[in-house]
């Protein structure tokens, strides 16, 4: 975990002991993420797309390569206790996404500019340090509030009017989201949604 208040954001990322220039600018990583969430580009296609991340990028895209990328999307220096499998291997099932680059960008550009005074459209900026004014900004903003709805827990809400109510926004809210054929199998062996 590194301390943003003094250490500065990585420019590189380590892949077999040789460090590689990586691209920083927040607009770069929301297009990694575009491209690894368009289910028209085949996957084989987003692994030699990926290199467009690196300047000088290995001859070969290898697992190696995918991981380094994906820890610097995910940006897991900046969080404490974030699990080290980047492949999405686990036993748990897909929960629906609380965020979208596309759907929420006009809220976001809000927010910045609302409460940091930072224009997104014209700025200059490291993915790491969007990243953490991102998940800084008040509650009372327009995506921290669309965060919370969509990530609320409704089992836990005793208040049947509230929870009504709660489900009433996440509906409102919700993101697009299908479960995939592992997903639903692992509903009916008994997996918890």
């Amino acid at each position: 975990m590194i301390n943003a208040l003094y250490e500065h954001f990585p420019e590189t990322v380590m892949i077999n002991g040789k460090e590689y220039q990586v691209l920083t600018d927040f607009r770069d990583w929301l297009r990694f993420a575009d491209m690894l969430e368009d289910k028209d580009i085949p996957d084989r296609e987003k692994l030699f797309m990926m290199s467009q991340w690196l300047e000088d990028a290995p001859a070969v895209i290898s697992k190696e390569v995918v991981t380094a990328l994906c820890r610097f999307y995910r940006a897991n220096e900046l969080e404490q206790d974030i699990p080290e499998d980047v492949d999405g291997g686990t036993d748990e099932i897909r929960r629906p996404p609380v965020i979208s680059w596309k759907i929420d960008a006009k809220y976001i550009i809000g927010d910045f500019l609302r409460y940091y005074r930072i224009d997104l459209l014209t700025a200059e900026m490291h993915w790491w340090k969007f990243r953490t004014l991102l998940s800084a900004l008040p509650d009372e903003s327009q995506m921290m509030k669309r965060i919370a709805y969509r990530s609320a827990d409704l089992s836990l809400i005793k208040n049947e009017a509230e929870r009504k109510r709660i489900m009433r926004m996440q509906q409102l809210y919700a993101l697009p989201f299908e479960l995939d054929d592992e997903d639903i199998g692992a509903v009916f062996a008994g997996g918890v949604m």
